[in-house]
């Protein structure tokens, strides 16, 4: 009875504490049934019961839930959080600075039966983590996977001319061919309307108040219009009410959508069912949130794989907005200061980042929070966005309207920058054009007008300087940028790419660099920053190694982080691919005592949830995300950083960066690049290219070791698995790349949780598919060219060898690792000009021994035995210590990326 007595004043403290935050909590909050909730939360329309215990033992975790998840089945609550106290609070005072253990439930954690995942915060944080709850309601992939469905029945009531028109009133990109280009396009088109119909379902509460002096009102509802005989002529009907009194972007726009063919029973049908979808969206999303409504959008029509537009998670958003924005920006206390804040995403999608920009603002400026004034100072003028694609423009304009649905709309900043070849036959590459000062800004559609330049264009075509570019821009390979256009308007807007980009350090192999040169023009002179998601290749690929000069000479990078968490290696949502996250400010030089070091975060746990990731970040804020077991942190050197060297990326551990980094500097070993001391190649590509593979012997006697199977190559002793022969017309050319075969073959591409061989040498001379041919010199030296590329291969396949690769990899897939030849060429490998012929022969003769030998996969290279012995001979050969050796062998088994599976320890 006493413990209950005093966990309940601990409820009133908390409450008062929340309280005092902003935040709308009661405590012992009785509910019909006299069922209670220890402190009951309103965060909008969302209702969000605490139940909390004291104490923090598994007993006491397992009763807060199961307390909190009862709330959800008897309907008490929409979200519940379970909240442990540590012992021994005896005061007040002590709330404040205590750490408490929580977990969210939510109803689709009932039905799916999630485990709890717990997390630490204190009092501070625990309100922020508290108004983050509601983005974890509602399942998006269940109700995108719906609305999906039901806009695929909507099209299929169209015909072609039906569906045409549609994508043509849309303005949207005149595809190739085929018939399943304009069902896409229709889809999209579809998909504005349903927005303008859940946007409407939001409104119906509020138009009664909003009545205007001389007009019909109230429009009829959303839900009537849907119901009608004529829903077209119902909702063009509302829609122009509204639009006389704002709402523009929305309902303009959706207004397009639905008067863009002649209302026939067809296409009545189509708008009717896409009508019924929307509103049951609508009422399984409470408030409509944006983390939801942005999610839905890529779920529905994916279209990264030509524009690269992928959607960033709300967790990510969340993280990288808190880093970016932060306590010293400004005096959050002054509204004044606050409105002077110039944010800008120029790659602005479905405006998720700008929300998370906009929800951490308020958060720092508590007392604003429910300031219609505040809201459409954050609309009006802090939050500036641009995009191509109309109907994700359309889709940020809804989901910044969220923010408060009664505020002006009249001076939104969302712009939609034309990309493609215009009436002239001039390209434009959308806000990128701002480089050049000329950018093409669209208006919204309308039924008489498609496609236009902007009325007020000269406002959204000068770039106001921004205190922060917030982006996730656009990443797509040349091979797939701009696909969507015709072969003819494809090459303009590629020489448009190298026109605009000639002097400046891009690599147009992909396109993401561009947006940080763009990023850089829009941002203030002084105490600017970019906060951005980038792919990983970005930190360690040669091909961005400009780019990273470019960023570290102009900017302190504060932090990079990425993800080592295998199930979520990325922070977009639909993607495979690596990214980071990345924050910088502008470096003012005048400043005493240099450029401070750049926090390079490698997160061994990936956060899931909005809430999660704001305790992350406070954690990497505060210096305590490693002992919250949350990830590692390296502090790397301004100098490496302008310098291009980002390799603190590649490992979970910071041992192994720090070997790494020891090994390149010649510290541990005397080492040398091995493309200083062989030749490389030719690229599996080239091989592809000029030779056709048999599994039957050919003419020409040629053979190759073509694939790199890792229940094939177990030894470091390879045998050819196929033939080849010269592609008819090319002999020339293959005749060539055969001269170039070798006996030792690096791999190209590496599957880490299985491999087994890391270097391979054959008995003859074979060119590569996923292998290249490497011949080293053994010119200067009395050690023969067999004994020099024994020695290589058993370095190679020794743990010193291993972290050499690893470290050097290109980071495009967690445990898939790529090896290019620029990589290649870089490589760590023992310098036995300087070591001298023992150390060479040492290595070989290790070699002969071991090479026949079955290697282990990585993941179990602590309990190889040939893997042991090559690491002894390497210690002996190049002067290691071998506990040193034997610490990097142990870290590398147990690195998420090498395992497949999140980080556990060494394992002893």
């Amino acid at each position: 009875m006493i413990e209950r007595e005093h966990e309940s004043t601990l409820n009133g403290w908390l409450a008062e504490f929340l309280s005092q935050r902003g935040l709308n909590a009661r405590q012992e909050n009785m509910q019909p049934g006299g069922r209670r909730i220890d402190v009951l939360i309103n965060v909008g329309s969302v209702r969000i019961a605490l139940e909390a215990e004291q104490g923090q033992s598994s007993a006491k975790r397992s009763e807060a839930v199961r307390d909190a998840d009862a709330r959800l089945t008897q309907n008490l609550a929409d979200c519940a959080i379970a909240v442990c106290y540590p012992d021994g609070i005896a005061r007040k005072e002590q709330m404040r600075s205590c750490r408490v253990l929580w977990t969210i439930r939510s109803p689709d954690k009932l039905q799916t039966g999630d485990a709890p995942t717990w997390s630490e915060a204190d009092a501070e944080e625990l309100p922020r983590v508290i108004r983050l709850a509601p983005m974890q309601l509602g399942n998006p992939d269940h109700v995108a996977a719906a609305l999906s469905t039901s806009l695929d029945v909507a099209v299929s009531y169209l015909n072609k001319t039906q569906r045409r028109f549609l994508a043509q009133r849309m303005d949207l990109p005149p595809y190739r061919t085929g018939p399943a280009r304009w069902d896409r396009a229709a889809k999209r088109a579809l998909l504005v309307v349903a927005t303008a119909v859940m946007f409407h379902s939001r409104l119906d509460n509020h138009l009664e108040a909003m009545r205007p002096s001389d007009a019909e009102w109230p429009p009829k509802m959303a839900h009537l219009c849907s119901d009608s005989d004529d829903p077209i002529s119902d909702f063009s009907r509302a829609w122009n009410l509204i639009l006389a009194l704002d709402y523009k972007p929305i309902f303009e726009t959706g207004r397009a959508a639905i008067q863009a063919c002649p209302p026939d029973p067809a296409f009545t049908n189509a708008i009717r069912e896409t009508a019924k979808a929307a509103l049951a969206v609508a009422g399984n999303i409470a408030g409509l949130r944006h983390d939801l409504m942005g999610r839905i959008f890529h779920k529905v029509l994916n279209s990264a794989p030509y524009d690269g537009s992928f959607y960033t998670s709300t967790s990510a958003a969340t993280l990288l907005a808190t880093l970016a924005i932060d306590e010293d920006m400004r005096d959050w206390n002054d509204p004044a200061a606050v409105a002077s804040l110039r944010i800008v995403d120029p790659a602005c999608g479905t405006g998720t980042l700008l929300m998370a920009a906009a929800e951490r603002i308020r958060d720092l400026s508590p007392q604003s929070r429910d300031d219609d004034d505040f809201a459409q100072a954050l609309i009006e003028r802090a939050l500036c966005g641009y995009d191509v694609n109309l109907t994700a423009t359309h889709m940020a304009a809804a989901t910044l309207g969220l923010l408060s649905p009664t505020t002006s709309f009249l001076k939104m900043r969302i712009g939609r920058a034309f990309l493609g070849v215009d009436e002239a036959g001039d390209a434009y590459l959308g806000s990128l054009e701002f480089l050049d000062q000329k950018p093409k800004m669209m208006s919204w559609p309308n039924a008489a007008q498609p496609v236009a330049q902007v009325e007020n264009g000269e406002d959204m075509a000068q770039s106001e300087p921004a205190d922060l570019v917030i982006m996730n821009p656009p990443f797509t390979r040349d091979s797939l940028r701009h696909d969507q256009f015709s072969a003819a308007d494809e090459r303009k807007m590629k020489d448009r790419e190298k026109t605009l980009f000639s002097n400046k350090p891009v690599h147009l192999s992909g396109n993401s660099a561009s947006f940080i040169v763009l990023a850089d023009f829009m941002r203030k002179s002084a105490d600017s920053k970019i906060a951005a998601i980038l792919p990983l290749v970005t930190s360690t690929n040669a091909s961005a190694l400009e780019i990273r000069k470019y960023i570290g000479g102009r900017y302190w990078v504060e932090y990079i982080i990425t993800s080592h968490d295998p199930r979520r290696i990325y922070f977009s949502e639909n993607t495979s691919i690596g990214e980071m996250l990345l924050v910088c400010r502008v470096w003012d030089w005048r400043r005493t005592g240099g450029k401070p070091p750049t926090r390079v975060v490698n997160l061994a746990i990936n956060p899931p949830t909005p809430a999660e990731a704001y305790v992350a970040a406070e954690a990497i804020q505060s210096g305590s995300i490693a002992t919250r077991g949350l990830g590692t942190v390296q502090d790397v050197d301004a100098s490496d950083i302008e310098a291009g060297d980002w390799g603190a990326v590649q490992f979970l551990s910071p041992i192994l960066s720090r070997e790494f980094v020891s090994l390149g500097a010649k510290r541990t070993a005397a080492t040398t690049q091995l493309g200083q001391i062989a030749k490389i190649g030719p690229a599996g590509q080239g091989v592809r290219g000029m030779f056709n593979r048999s599994e039957l012997p050919t003419g020409d006697g040629m053979v190759a070791l073509w694939y790199h199977k890792a229940d094939v190559t177990q030894s470091m002793l390879a045998k050819s698995d196929s033939f080849i022969e010269a592609k008819p017309g090319k002999e020339a050319q293959a005749n060539r790349l055969w001269e170039q075969r070798g006996t030792m073959l690096l791999p190209t591409r590496i599957r880490l949780n299985t491999v087994r061989a890391l270097t391979v040498r054959l008995s003859a001379r074979v060119l590569g598919s996923a292998w290249v041919p490497c011949r080293p010199s053994a010119e200067g030296s009395n050690i023969s060219q067999e004994s020099i590329e024994k020695a290589i291969c058993a370095y190679m396949n020794s743990s010193i060898g291993a972290l050499a690769l690893l470290g050097n990899r290109s980071n495009r897939a967690f445990s898939y690792s790529q090896i290019s030849i620029d990589d290649m060429n870089k490589l760590i490998v023992p310098d036995f000009a300087a070591l001298g012929e023992p150390a060479a022969l040492r290595l070989a003769a290790e070699y002969d021994a071991q090479c026949e030998q079955t290697l282990l996969p990585l993941p179990r290279m602590d309990a190889d035995p040939a893997r042991a012995a090559l690491d002894v001979a390497v210690c002996e050969a190049l002067g290691i210590d071998a506990e040193r050796v034997a610490t990097i062998r142990r870290h590398l088994a147990a690195e998420p990326s090498v395992t497949g599976r999140r980080y556990a320890g060494l394992g002893h």
